[in-house]
């Protein structure tokens, strides 16, 4: 640990700390989860303006340091009256303050602008990709619309509750529980109550439905809701049912 944290002051006195990727998309990161946690709304473009403000105080703490290096070394080279002649320590100051401008020229401007944004918006664009890779993920790991309309089915059928229903206001409130849109709730529901709603058995769309059956099924049987089971395989044969019945 110790190693490490004197590689990072090496690093930061060289000024190679602040343009490193990999410190800039972990800071990035912690930035932008630590952000994210206390506001609803905080895009990756907020963080990346912290990031250029923390990049411009790194520059300024680099600049300090290398100004009390730099006086150090001229006050233990000259004679000890340094300290209590006003004119040598305003010409000191000034000399300080005046380096700051090429410096800034020549050292940070340029680093900054072909160093360290190209690796901040590099490691943007590989922290986005993670995020949506993840969110894909959840995405094809979540049920489908009309899988979480059989589920809520299954629930209202051991329940004894009469809920379910092919309208708005049916729609809506499952909107409300699932976070989902209530016109893809009112279609599933459609096909479950309605028969105009049926398709023919050698539609793709025929597969898709009893493709979500197998969704519910795969849910209900890792839990060991039998009960649930049976009520969706009721569900199943009756609907088959209605199709063949359509086609007849």
């Amino acid at each position: 640990m110790r190693s490490l944290n004197l590689k990072r002051m090496q690093s930061f006195a060289t000024f190679d700390l602040p343009v490193n990727y990999n410190y800039i998309y972990t800071k990035f990161r912690q930035t932008h989860e630590d952000y994210g946690s206390v506001y609803t709304f905080w895009p990756t473009a907020a963080s990346r303006y912290k990031l250029i403000s923390g990049y411009w105080e790194n520059a300024l703490r680099h600049y300090l340091l290398l100004v009390a290096v730099s006086s150090l070394f001229v006050v233990i080279t000259n004679s000890p009256s340094i300290f209590w002649n006003s004119i040598q320590l305003s010409m000191l100051l000034i000399m300080a303050t005046l380096a700051y401008i090429p410096i800034y020229h020549f050292v940070y401007r340029p680093t900054f602008n072909n160093d360290f944004l190209p690796k901040l918006e590099t490691a943007i664009i590989a922290y986005e990709g993670k995020e949506q890779a993840w969110l894909d993920k959840c995405k094809q790991d979540q049920l489908s619309n009309r899988a979480l309309v059989l589920l809520f089915y299954v629930l209202e059928k051991t329940s004894k509750l009469s809920f379910l229903s092919p309208t708005d206001r049916c729609a809506d409130q499952l909107h409300q529980i699932f976070g989902v849109s209530p016109k893809g709730m009112k279609n599933e529901l459609e096909l479950i109550f309605k028969n105009d709603k049926l398709v023919k058995p050698d539609s793709r769309h025929y597969f898709e439905v009893f493709k979500s059956f197998g969704e519910a099924y795969d849910l209900l049987e890792s839990i060991e809701f039998n009960e649930g089971v049976q009520h969706l395989k009721e569900l199943e044969l009756r609907l088959k049912k209605r199709f063949s019945s359509k086609i007849s």
